[in-house]
């Protein structure tokens, strides 16, 4: 699974998509051009050039990322215009640098100025380039989407002739990086001042990444008509989890939608209620994968709307169609499902994120729902509507206005911006029946699955709500690990606390089970009930396990029992897992802790010991907060820790979890 550099974070999975081309790295491939400007001292028109052109590609790097279309035109432009000033003022240059070149060092560099210039105008074209296809593809004559004339609903269809020409221009881009690239690889970096070698060393590195993104927009390209229904209509089931009540990806599948789509055209059937399809929350009986230990040992999980335990998506969105196809041969015929091409989880986060796109909307009751008030109104407003049935009126007039404002966004940029971000956190996941179309989910990360994390240690804290509440909504919950290097094995203890922040009053669907009047109960009543599960590497060896001082211990559901004073081991696409649930009254914490010892954690390359770790987080309302303390063996040296915190032999990390992470520690011995 691939990673980009985060900072002083460690590095982030980033589930992202490429979008129109990392417009950034296309100016990067120019840092340099400052200070080639300052030591060649060439004539007016080269220097300028060199500085217009930088700056304005800067500019409207800025400008496009913050969606200022029209700015990032004018700064383009300008670019491209100063990129062609430099050629010609290089052409032009003559005497001026021939009496530059009698000084020895700068007749050594001079030689690299042409290359230089080169690979600014391959920039400054890939940049023009890359604006056209941004300015174009969602507004004006040949954009991407436009009105379905044929719908009488006023649907929207892609155009896909418009994908066809785009794919094109992301071909010509491509062969402008490149050829930038190489332009900078031919410089010779020796000839140059030390202090010139890293910019251009730099700008390489980001033309590399360009042409990675580049690879990524191609293939999602040769994908997206098949996706579109090209070649015959595709449906897609667009499932909304409930993150009040968690379940391994996300949340409780409570409502779903049908998104069909055929030659470009999009319908959007309407929203059902998980209800529709399990009748009487009655269990199905189907073959279950191994992996399925959660829904083979808990009767309600064995059905349409609550099948998704697992954190593996593509587990969990298979179950949960293989459950729907299942339940539909005791539907009526206009009850049943198309034929399902793909399963799509959003949550109320995603709506969040992707709304300043999509645009605010009024709910057939009048309701005003916007970026800023949707999570709490789909979350702990809405369950104070009385009765069931009028709750949910008002959920459904939601969620299914927001799906149609995906239909007609208001800022598609901005839309598409909100679905990166989604994406990366996995507040939406992805799973396709094509094995193509699934294998580029899995290129871009989109999938949420359990990674494979080979050659490294792992940890992953999953919980699942098993108390028949929507308290997740309040909790807040940490995770700490200790890891001590013990020659090449390392020896971990994971404590998980939990705290249950959830105030009164509240409405009974909030808390659930607990009672029958849900204003008059005291704190120690309303209880949340979290089932706690650590993912480690199949190889790990659980040496303890407890709970804290304070904390209660429950002896349900049945995957999570406990026997002589040790949680249950499980097994989980070659992770083990340990389970324990917990009974947290309001204003109180929980906490469970885990020793294990992992062999063969610590690695080595050439002369250095490597350890990685790869976190992966469970989208939810609130991120859990982890912190990684790290014990290096005595007399390690030359260590090498980014985005951690040294006192002696120990390395601490901590950091609000919201993405699936990597961290890396090496040293000498």
């Amino acid at each position: 699974m691939a990673t980009t550099p985060g900072g002083d974070s460690g590095s982030l999975r980033t589930g992202a998509p490429a979008g129109l081309i990392g417009f950034g790295a296309l100016a990067a491939t120019i840092t340099g051009v400052l200070l080639w400007a300052v030591i060649l001292g060439g004539p007016w028109r080269l220097v300028s050039g060199l500085l217009d052109a930088r700056t304005h590609l800067d500019g409207a790097q800025t400008a496009l990322a913050e969606g200022r279309i029209k700015a990032a035109r004018y700064e383009t432009l300008a670019g491209v215009a100063a990129a062609e000033r430099a050629r010609s003022g290089l052409e032009d240059s003559g005497p001026a640098i021939d009496i530059a070149s009698l000084l020895p060092q700068v007749e050594a560099a001079s030689t690299e100025l042409d290359l230089l210039v080169s690979a600014l105008g391959h920039s400054a074209t890939a940049a023009r380039d890359t604006l056209e296809i941004a300015q174009g593809a969602f507004s004006g004559p040949d954009k991407i989407i436009v009105a379905d004339l044929k719908d009488k609903q006023g649907g929207s269809r892609f155009r896909l002739d418009r994908v066809a020409a785009i794919s094109e221009s992301i071909a010509s881009i491509g062969e402008d990086i490149l050829a930038a690239r190489r332009a900078l690889e031919a410089i010779d970096l020796g000839a140059l001042p030390g202090r010139a070698r890293g910019p251009i060393a730099r700008g390489i590195q980001r033309a590399r990444a360009t042409g990675a993104q580049l690879a990524d927009a191609a293939a999602g390209l040769e994908i997206l008509p098949g996706f579109l229904g090209a070649d015959e209509p595709r449906h897609y089931l667009l499932g909304m989890q409930n993150s009040a009540e968690l379940r391994g990806t996300g949340g409780a599948m409570l409502r779903f939608a049908v998104i069909s789509m055929n030659e470009g055209s999009l319908s959007l059937e309407p929203d059902q209620s998980a209800y529709d399809v399990d009748e009487n929350r009655q269990p199905i009986s189907i073959p279950l994968p191994a992996s399925a230990w959660y829904v083979e040992a808990i009767e309600d999980a064995q059905r349409f709307g609550n099948a998704n335990w697992s954190p593996d998506w593509p587990l969990s969105g298979k179950l949960t169609l293989r459950y729907a196809q299942a339940s539909g041969r005791n539907l009526s015929k206009d009850a049943r499902l198309p034929s399902i091409d793909g399963v799509f989880a959003v949550d109320p986060i995603t709506m969040e994120q992707v709304l300043p796109g999509a645009g605010g909307y009024d709910t057939a009751g009048g309701r005003r729902v916007t970026a800023a008030k949707v999570v709490n109104l789909v979350l702990n407003r809405a369950y104070a509507a009385e009765p069931t049935g009028k709750r949910r009126i008002v959920l459904r007039g939601i969620v299914t206005g927001f799906y149609e404002s995906l239909l007609k966004p208001d800022h598609p940029s901005a839309l598409v911006d909100g679905f990166g971000r989604a994406l990366g956190q996995k507040h939406m996941q992805l799973w396709m029946k094509d094995d193509a179309e699934q294998e580029f989910i899995e290129r871009m990360n989109w999938d949420g699955a359990i990674d494979p994390a080979e050659g490294s240690d792992f940890s992953y804290v999953v919980e699942q709500n098993v108390g028949g509440n929507k308290l997740n909504f309040f909790e807040e919950m940490t995770t700490s690990l200790e890891v001590e290097v013990l020659g090449r094995d390392t020896a971990v203890r994971s404590e998980v606390h939990v705290t249950n922040s959830a105030f009164l009053p509240q409405p009974r669907y909030v808390l659930g089970d607990v009672g029958r009047s849900a204003n008059s109960l005291p704190n120690g009543w309303a209880l949340h009930r979290p089932m706690i599960n650590l993912y480690a590497p199949a190889r790990a060896e659980l040496l303890d396990a407890r709970p804290l001082a304070g904390s209660v211990l429950l002896d349900a559901p049945a995957p999570a029992i406990w026997t002589d004073g040790l949680p249950p081991e499980h097994m989980e696409l070659d992770k083990k897992v340990w389970s324990a649930t917990l009974e947290i009254p309001v204003g109180h914490e929980g906490a469970v802790r885990f020793d294990y010892r992992v062999p063969d954690a610590v690695r080595r390359a050439g002369d250095r010991n490597v350890y990685r770790l790869v976190l992966q987080h469970q989208p939810k309302v609130r991120p859990e907060t982890t912190a990684v303390t790290l014990t290096l063996p005595a007399g390690a040296r030359d260590v090498v820790a980014r985005g951690w915190k040294r006192s002696g032999d120990e390395l601490r990390w901590e950091k609000v979890v919201n993405r699936d992470m990597e961290l890396e520690v090496s040293w000498r011995t």
